[in-house]
């Protein structure tokens, strides 16, 4: 009878342990944060922090590097913090409320002389399954009223300095992204032909300055979140 027993306990002890560990990769009181260094002239890198600790896997970002999704706590008044890595130098912070069980993104933006932060609610939802969504987020400081573009498609139009746009949905394929002040041709940057996928979501991200240059020159990222 043992024999046929303590196997049994054991087989039902790691179907257990199985299904505790699936619940325990979202925390209880957390969300869901993607942290975009999108703030040029952060070189080599930057370091985000929540209430002064470091957040795993959210350190050393390159500029228009991501952490992919990091849990955090939920709740009022968290702090989010970004540093300099290697220096420790603060570059931008804000005190958030946030909601347990939802995705975020945080952008650190603007230049490292005069830095912004913003942050945005996600729409995790699927576009479907031949459809990818994008979203555009204008982190230059200049000032201008951009327009973005998937080939012919406008993503948004009149987004000015440190706005995001909402998700556009979008046939999956093969598309040249663009975005810029249709005033200005100067100011118009390109990620050249990127795909699409079907079923993910995409943000298309303006850095820089129209007076940078190297790095802090105007361009644009297409970032993934899935």
């Amino acid at each position: 009878m043992h024999k046929i027993i303590i196997p049994l306990l054991s087989l039902l002890v790691v179907v257990y342990g199985s299904s505790c560990k699936k619940k325990d990769n979202a925390p209880a009181n957390s969300a869901s944060v993607l942290f975009v260094n999108g703030c040029a002239g952060t070189l080599p890198a930057v370091d985000v922090k929540v209430d002064d600790v470091n957040v795993s896997g959210a350190l050393n970002i390159p500029f228009t590097g991501t952490s992919g999704y990091r849990f955090i706590k939920s709740g009022n008044g968290v702090n989010i913090a970004w540093y300099l890595t290697n220096v420790g130098t603060p570059v931008t912070n804000r005190s958030l409320d946030i909601t347990s069980n939802a995705h975020y993104t945080a952008f650190a933006g603007g230049l490292v002389t005069a830095p912004s932060f913003v942050f945005v609610t996600d729409d995790m939802g699927s576009p479907g399954s031949t459809n990818a969504k994008i979203r555009f987020a204008n982190l230059s400081p200049d000032g201008m009223s951009v327009t973005a573009t998937v080939a012919n498609t406008s993503i948004d139009t009149a987004v000015t300095a440190m706005e995001v746009s909402g998700f556009l949905p979008i046939t999956a394929g093969n598309y040249e992204l663009k975005a810029g002040d249709p005033t200005n041709i100067n100011t118009v940057v390109t990620t050249g032909n990127k795909t699409l996928a079907a079923g993910k979501i995409y943000t298309l991200m303006l850095t820089g300055s129209l007076s940078g240059t190297g790095t802090s020159a105007l361009k644009l990222t297409l970032i993934s979140h899935n």
